[in-house]
């Protein structure tokens, strides 16, 4: 299902690359991954996240925290399969934690999935092709996917980017779209320490994607520990709050040996007419 981000002909594997019919030709890595990110579409020298990131993230998921989430998303997906055969595309899927555990979910319940993972940072597709092997990981961009028009039964995007018209131009017709956004207490108690004043606002997709029918909104909300201090500085250099949070309120997340916080994301679903 995937086509050439040049001059989108359809791509073919051939041994270590892949190959479309003008002859435009992308390496397959030692992990498994492959680059079809051209120079024109990075916002930035480096897109996405750095190494650094994409470790803090990997570590702390790995440490199940998050696990709850990925079970909602899981649960979901396998209720609305209705059939043996799906195609699935995950945008902005990091160093692949949630693309990893859906696979196994589907695998276990005799389903078989063609699953593309792709992200704009080539450091969390590394980290993820290096991780997990059954899974094809991509280096590309969500304004520009390199997947041929109404392949995907599913298409899903978790805390990432949102453009309309490229899911709705690869999804098939009745296919699903699934967006995971934080919910409004979503680490309320982490930013409490963090910050004076809190505010529990929250993103909702449904507007921004009016070209779809929405289906469902499923609330996944949950408290949880995190025991290791390494972990609570994972959780939080994961997060945008890095980026805008003062310094006293840091030092004083650093300081906490344990932290309970609440997890809750909603799950919005929608469905290609």
């Amino acid at each position: 299902m995937l086509i050439c981000p040049i001059c989108k002909e359809k791509l073919i594997k051939e041994g270590r690359i892949y190959k479309c019919s003008k002859n435009h030709t992308f390496d397959i890595s030692k992990y498994g991954h492959s680059n079809l990110l051209l120079s024109n579409q990075k916002n930035s020298k480096i897109p996405g996240d750095n190494k650094d990131m994409v470790l803090s993230r990997k570590y702390f998921l790995e440490k199940g925290y998050y696990e709850g989430i990925s079970n909602s998303v899981n649960n979901i997906i396998l209720n609305l399969t209705t059939n043996n055969n799906i195609n699935i595309l995950d945008i902005g899927c990091g160093e692949g934690y949630y693309t990893n555990r859906l696979h196994k979910a589907l695998t276990e319940n005799k389903i078989n999935s063609n699953i593309l993972g792709i992200d704009i940072s080539k450091e969390a597709i590394i980290a993820a092709a290096k991780s997990y092997k059954e899974i094809s990981w991509l280096v590309a961009s969500a304004m520009h996917l390199p997947v041929e028009n109404e392949s995907l039964d599913f298409i899903i995007c978790m805390f990432a980017k949102i453009v309309p018209e490229e899911k709705m131009r690869t999804l098939k017709k009745g296919g699903k779209l699934i967006i995971v956004s934080t919910g409004e207490n979503h680490l309320l108690e982490m930013k409490e320490v963090v910050y004076e004043n809190v505010r529990k606002d929250f993103y909702s997709p449904i507007e921004d994607l009016n070209i779809f029918k929405h289906i469902e909104r499923v609330n996944t909300k949950y408290e949880t520990e995190i025991l290791e201090p390494e972990s609570i500085e994972n959780l939080f250099n994961m997060t945008p709050y890095r980026w805008r949070s003062p310094q006293a309120g840091i030092e004083k997340l650093l300081a906490l040996k344990t932290l309970k916080t609440t997890i809750e994301v909603n799950i919005d679903i929608f469905e290609k007419n």
